[in-house]
Order: structure tokens, then sequence, then C-alpha cells
């Protein structure tokens, strides 16, 4: 609880990615409770997520200033454990694979894509994404608006276990923080 109260105070200067003034001021937005919200926040922190608002949209719907809401009703099996938002290069490969019909292969080319910027891949991907969307039954704006939300990955997103570890890192530093702060800051 301690942790938590100096994460939500943005008390964060000196902790694992968390030092900026607007992470600072993401921090207080959002009240980190757990762990989980912790690693969501370092993915969302990227210009792939902040593109289209997702850290802020992360916040408030954490906070239920913001009615959680899924862009097709079986969104919720792929986006359930993060309010609805695809955050992680996982949660686009499982959107692709489930709404475009990507075999696993296929997603992670696009993973790939994403992890190392490839933009122009990404650009390539989106009349074989929308294409995919139309052949599960889709209507192509509707792929349209989902590769919407994909192609800002390529500017820089996370993998999941790489925000879990920097997350790690980041609760340990808060944590000395918290209950060892004048050893630690020495």
């Amino acid at each position: 609880p301690k942790v938590f109260r100096l994460l939500a105070r943005g008390d964060t200067m000196g902790i694992f990615q968390l030092e900026s003034s607007p992470m600072r001021a993401l921090l207080r937005s959002m009240a980190p409770t757990t762990f989980e919200h912790v690693s969501a926040l370092l993915a969302l922190y990227r210009p792939g997520p902040m593109s289209v608002n997702m850290h802020n949209d992360y916040a408030d719907r954490v906070n239920d200033r913001q009615e959680v809401s899924y862009f097709h009703p079986d969104a919720r099996d792929v986006l359930g454990d993060t309010y609805g938002l695809m955050i992680y290069q996982e949660s686009m490969m499982r959107v692709a694979q489930k709404f475009a019909g990507y075999s696993l292969a296929e997603a992670d080319n696009l993973r790939k894509a994403t992890g190392k910027k490839q933009r122009s891949i990404i650009v390539k991907e989106r009349s074989k994404f929308v294409d995919g969307c139309v052949a599960q039954g889709h209507p192509r704006e509707f792929g349209e608006r989902i590769f919407d939300t994909v192609e800002p990955f390529a500017d820089y997103s996370f993998n999941k276990s790489h925000s879990v570890g920097y997350g790690y890192v980041s609760y340990q530093t808060a944590w000395l923080k918290a209950n060892h702060p004048v050893e630690y800051l020495a």
C-alpha cells in the first residue's frame, strides 16, 4: 500500500522509468493499485499507444471516469484484461488473429514489424488486415478502423514481457523509496 500511495502521488523522482513530469502526471491521473497497472503504464507511455490517447483512456477506465468499451463484442475475449485497449504487442496479435484471420505466424510477423519499428511493412499489412476482416464477415470500414489503431504501434510499442520486466524494476525502486527513502536516495 505504501508503494501505491507513493505512485499515486507521483512522488517518483529517482524511480526507474517513472521520473518525467508527464509520467508523474499520468501516475497521479491513474493512481495505480496493482502491479498490472504499473506494467500497463510502462507499455502505454510509448509513442504508439500515446498517439491514439490510450494512456489517458486507460487511466480513465481504471478509475471509472470512462466506460470500458470494446470495438466489437468479441473483443472482450482478447482485450478484457486491458480495459478494452490494445496496449501490448500481444494484444495486437490476438486482435489480428481473432478479427482478420491471421495465423499465429502472420500475427507474429506483424508484431516483429512493430517491435522493430518497420513502418513500411506495417503500411503494407493494411490491405491484408482489412481483407482478412472482410473474409471473417466484418465490414471493410471495421477493418480500416481497427487497423487505424494497429498502425501507430509501428511508432513504438512494448511486448508484455518487456513491460513486466521494466515494471518489476520500477516497483522495486518505488518500494525502496517508499520504505527506505534515506538509504535509497543516498
